[in-house]
């Protein structure tokens, strides 16, 4: 038996040597520096790392830059776009040239809009009279009852202009109120030439308080004809300026001698069209005479607070021909 324990111990110490030497040549071989780089570069993880540095910037720059591009290129641009866009912006630029424009017939200086008057207040006004040198001044209560209305005749000057000053007393039931005051000149057939607004504020008590007046250019401009005009053809082309007191649509009418009304028109102005001085307009009237026939053409728009009453009228006097 000793004798085979002895080999035994002998071949354990030699396997145990053999052994010692196998693992420190192998764990030599798998820290090489050598082995180690040819393991990195072919990671998956370690490639895309270098990927990211360069690339990556490039990809957060050109994707907001290409959808950018797509919705201002498409057919269908977002709402907001289209919104900021309207169609009838460009019609809207403050480009028309008013300087050479007229003023009104009836200019009302004071008082202003929205004045607010304590009774007794003056009104002064520039007016190109109607026949026989008359003009109509008339105040009416925010629910539409006549206050005070009173027909003067004015001296005229060589220019046919004449100066209006006038007093006006009132009584009102509430201690304040809205309210319009109205100026017009008629033609020998009643018709309305021009007529001037002016909405105030009237008091029971207290101390005026008058804004200076802030238009009194002729609301309406007509370029397609003059005063007088000879109209042929069955069709009025009426295009010029408007200036818009609100957002109502001006109306175009053709009024007899007799005064009826031959034919109306009404003239949607563009979107925010009170916000300016003057904006374009344009329409065709068709009417049907068998002889030459007399008119007055006038246009005008109607007021928010009292839509019985006009805001502004221009008119002008036509020759129908069929």
């Amino acid at each position: 038996m000793k004798p085979i324990t002895a080999h035994l111990v002998l071949c354990l110490i030699f396997i145990m040597v053999i052994t010692g030497c196998a693992p420190k040549t192998g764990t030599e071989q798998v820290n090489t520096p050598a082995l180690t780089a040819a393991f990195d570069g072919t990671t998956p993880t370690l490639a895309a790392d270098k990927i990211s540095i360069t690339p990556t910037p490039t990809k957060i720059v050109t994707g907001p830059t290409m959808v950018i591009k797509t919705l201002e290129g498409t057919s269908i641009p977002p709402i907001v776009l289209t919104q900021a866009t309207p169609e009838d912006t460009a019609t809207l630029e403050p480009t028309v040239d008013e300087k050479y424009f007229p003023n009104a017939l009836i200019q009302i200086l004071a008082p202003g809009s929205m004045s607010q008057l304590a009774s007794p207040f003056t009104v002064q006004a520039s007016v190109f009279p109607g026949a026989d040198g008359l003009v109509s001044m008339q105040l009416f209560g925010e629910d539409g009852r006549l206050i005070h209305d009173q027909l003067l005749k004015l001296s005229t000057a060589e220019s046919g202009w004449s100066n209006l000053v006038e007093e006006i007393s009132f009584e009102i039931p509430s201690a304040g109120e809205s309210a319009m005051l109205v100026v017009t000149t008629t033609d020998e057939f009643g018709r309305r030439i021009t007529q001037a607004v002016t909405q105030i504020f009237l008091m029971q008590i207290g101390k005026s308080d008058i804004n200076a007046f802030d238009f009194i250019k002729q609301p309406y401009i007509v370029k397609s004809f003059k005063d007088e005009a000879v109209i042929k053809g069955g069709v009025v082309h009426v295009a010029g300026f408007a200036h818009s007191y609100n957002s109502n649509p001006i109306i175009i009418e053709l009024l007899t001698e007799s005064g009826g009304v031959m034919e109306t028109q009404i003239v949607k102005l563009p979107r925010g069209s009170e916000n300016l001085n003057y904006v374009p307009f344009s329409a065709d009237i068709p009417y049907d005479v068998g002889i030459s026939t007399p008119v007055r053409m006038t246009i005008r728009q109607r007021s928010l607070l009292l839509p019985n009453i006009d805001n502004a009228l221009a008119s002008w006097t036509l020759t129908l021909k069929p």
